[in-house]
Parts: C-alpha cells; sequence; structure tokens
C-alpha cells in the first residue's frame, strides 16, 4: 500500500471508516454524471470501498483525497483497469472486471487514471494537482510506460485535466455504451 502527498493533499489508501463520505460523493448526481451515471447506494459503496482496499495490495486503486488545510476529504483518484474489446471500428471499455464486457471479441485491459470530486472541490485545481502526483509516482515508482484517462465526452473539466497530464493522443471510444474519449498519455511522449 502506498500513500502520495502533494502541497494542499493527502491521498491515502480508503479504510471501511470512509464509507459515509463515498455516500455523501456518490449521492450526487452531478458528481457522477459521467462517471456512473447514477448514484450508489449504500451498500455499493460498501463494496467498491472493499474494491479499492482489494486494489491497494496490488498497488491500484483510488485512493481518498483530503484537502490538508482542513483535514476534509474532497475526492478520490487513481490507476484501475479498465477491460475493453474492439469492434473492428473502436474500442469499448467496462470498468470492474472481464465479467462486465458486453460485447463480443478478444477482451484487453487498459490501464486508466480516473478521479471523481465532491462538488465544493470543483474547479480549485485539486483533480490536476492530484492526478499530476499519480502521473509522477505511475512512471517513477510503478514503471507505467503510459495510461489513459476514459472521459465522456461532455465532460470538458475532465478532459481539460487529462490534456493537463499531458494526453497526447484523443482516441473516439465507448465506456459503458457511453460516447467517450481514451486520452491517452505516453511516458517521454
Amino acid at each position: 500500500m502506498y500513500s502520495l502527498e502533494t502541497n494542499r493533499l493527502l491521498m491515502r489508501p480508503f479504510t471501511m471508516d470512509d464509507v459515509p463520505f463515498l455516500d455523501y460523493l456518490h449521492s450526487d448526481l452531478e458528481v457522477l454524471k459521467y462517471t456512473l451515471g447514477r448514484t450508489r447506494s449504500h451498500n455499493e459503496n460498501i463494496a467498491y470501498c472493499k474494491t479499492m482496499m482489494d486494489l491497494h495490495e496490488q498497488r491500484l486503486g483510488h485512493l481518498m483525497i483530503i484537502r490538508k488545510s482542513d483535514n476534509t476529504p474532497i475526492g478520490r483518484c487513481g490507476f484501475s483497469y479498465f477491460y475493453g474489446v474492439n469492434d473492428g471500428n473502436m474500442d469499448w471499455f467496462y470498468w470492474g472486471s472481464p465479467e462486465k464486457v458486453t460485447r463480443e471479441g478478444e477482451i484487453f485491459k487498459l490501464l486508466e487514471l480516473g478521479y471523481t470530486y465532491a462538488r465544493s472541490a470543483w474547479g480549485l485545481g485539486y483533480a490536476t494537482e492530484a492526478a499530476l502526483a499519480f502521473k509522477e509516482f505511475g512512471y517513477d515508482t510503478l514503471g507505467y510506460n503510459g495510461f489513459s484517462s476514459l472521459v465522456i465526452k461532455e465532460n470538458t473539466p475532465s478532459i481539460n485535466v487529462a490534456k493537463k497530464l499531458g494526453a497526447t493522443q484523443t482516441v473516439d471510444c465507448m465506456m459503458h455504451d457511453t460516447p467517450s474519449y481514451d486520452l491517452r498519455n505516453v511516458k517521454n511522449g
């Protein structure tokens, strides 16, 4: 397991004590509009938290993002895998496990850097700050050579974050059957 830190943020693994924050974060449809597209129940947040804790053992998963100035949780950010299939025209991606893939074809994995923040934290540069720390950790410590950010096409703020991270290629794709972009970031690219 690992934690990361920036000037303004502490990023640490989730614990079951974080479920109330996930209940708050995942109850706002505006926050989940471009990720899940619906709110998550308390039981889904418990399962999500357990999944993140399991992924931390593999040095994957989202970490809890805490604003250091007032010790307030404001979001989540981190690496995970999406599972994809190419239909001959484009890639179709699904999060969770290969069993989530609904398209026919050979399944492949895509390393993705994702982020979700409470509305009170929007527009303050926290998403970029945390994502840059993950990018550096991924390249320098984990040995990644690249990653993607999968972003629904209407989600301009998240597209801007991916571009600030250095995404050099934008490819049309589908994420959970929704038109999206695969914003690709390549080390030294």
